[in-house]
């Protein structure tokens, strides 16, 4: 199976709120192994960049009009965002510890895996359509 067929059936069983939690899994597995080689070198940049860069999409997003979520939320997500990224600086520095940007991570993996899917009922009306 081609990466192009594989990638359209991943978005069609797939609803946006799977996606997060699947790519903030990812992310935070990188985090993850980052720590357990001592939270130095390649992996750990590599791994600080790519979470850092999770974060700024969020943040572009949930500033976005069409973003759906309440202010409040949107806020409180911003907020976060705007930690995540100083958090970062600091730990590339080495001043502070990556597990406070792993906590944060699987939380949101935590609410993600709890909210109500809507998106699949959204998903599965547009797939019989």
């Amino acid at each position: 199976m081609s990466i192009q067929k594989y990638q359209s059936t991943l978005t069609v069983t797939e609803g946006p709120r799977q996606t997060e939690y699947r790519l903030f899994a990812q992310v935070t597995k990188a985090l993850m192994d980052a720590k357990a080689e001592g939270e130095k070198g390649k992996k750990l940049i590599a791994a600080i960049d790519w979470n850092r860069r999770l974060w700024m999409t969020l943040q572009m997003d949930l500033a976005s009009d069409d973003n759906g979520l309440s202010d409040a939320l949107k806020a409180q997500l911003i907020s976060v965002a705007i930690w995540v990224d100083k958090h970062t600086s600091s730990t590339l520095r080495g001043d502070a510890k990556i597990q406070p940007l792993i906590t944060v991570n699987r939380a949101i993996m935590e609410g993600l895996a709890k909210a109500p899917d809507e998106d699949s009922v959204e998903g599965g009306a547009a797939q019989s359509a």
